[in-house]
């Protein structure tokens, strides 16, 4: 399976990693276009170590920072499967070790987070790149629908609402955007985000979650919900270089191979997890 032939930028892989990659193939709250479930193995086809070296762009050699242990995917006939399996594979696993999550539609974030809340017993806040801020109650009928995440954790008490930014927002509503501000959760739009590259954020340690729609449909066509207007990939990257928080797993989710011009959007998803593993190894404890 592509798992056990790619190498993540060269990075060696370990019966003792520092970072385990799990892939979650569910798209079943897509909105729009599906297709995400097949987005962990277009991800890791182009993170392969054939195109990259292990260099981040401020020369940190990911190879002197991370080994790695790639545990498959997991799926399911319905959500509640899915959830199941992700907790399974992260307790079985966790040690304290940094876990990349492929997706999958953005409901699996709610999976991930939760599964690393139970197995690490700690806190950390949620930075949560989106193009969309995903509060609703609920989205055609289902509560945990990609369209409702940061809300189904907010409301179920894996995060508190001031523990959580969502930046990159273009297609917000009255209804989500009144929610965030009775709550105290922190929305940027794109256009803050691009006339402050630098989130700052008064928690020490974070879930990164990348929603590839937070790009523009220029730089990643191959999403369920592209809205134009979005980041471009080199702001995006120019925010995570400024970030100054320890982040304890991150994911990357919404890419829909089928819809990707040229494998545009899965290089530009290569990209986010490689400057993602450099950032982490200065502000992280890395265990090599």
């Amino acid at each position: 399976m592509a798992w056990c032939t790619y190498l993540l930028f060269g990075i060696p892989k370990s019966e003792k990693p520092s970072l385990y990659v799990l892939g979650v193939a569910w798209d079943g709250s897509s909105t729009y276009r599906k297709g995400a479930c097949e987005g962990p193995r277009a991800i890791r086809e182009a993170t392969s170590g054939k195109l990259y070296n292990s260099f981040t762009e401020d020369l940190t050699d990911l190879r002197e920072f991370w080994s790695y242990m790639d545990l498959g995917d997991v799926g399911g006939k319905d959500f509640k499967e899915v959830e199941g399996r992700v907790l399974e594979a992260v307790q079985k696993y966790y040690s304290g070790e940094v876990f990349l999550f492929l997706g999958g539609d953005h409901s699996i974030t709610y999976a991930a987070f939760e599964a690393l809340k139970e197995a690490s017993g700690r806190d950390f806040g949620l930075i949560y790149f989106d193009a969309h801020p995903d509060l609703y109650p609920s989205y055609d009928g289902d509560p945990y629908s990609h369209a409702c995440t940061v809300r189904r954790l907010i409301e179920e008490g894996l995060v508190g609402p001031e523990e959580v930014v969502i930046a990159g927002v273009r297609a917000p509503t009255r209804e989500q955007v009144r929610y965030a501000e009775e709550r105290g959760v922190r929305i940027l739009s794109t256009s803050e985000v691009r006339s402050n590259p630098r989130v700052e954020v008064s928690f020490e340690r974070a879930y990164l979650s990348f929603d590839l729609d937070v790009l523009d449909p220029a730089f990643a066509p191959g999403v369920g919900n592209p809205e134009p207007g979005g980041l471009s990939t080199r702001e995006l990257i120019d925010v995570i270089k400024s970030l100054k928080v320890g982040v304890v797993a991150f994911d990357v989710v919404e890419l829909a191979p089928r819809y990707d011009c040229g494998g545009i959007t899965a290089f530009a998803a290569a990209k986010i997890i490689r400057e993602v593993l450099g950032v982490s190894a200065r502000t992280s404890c890395v265990r090599t």
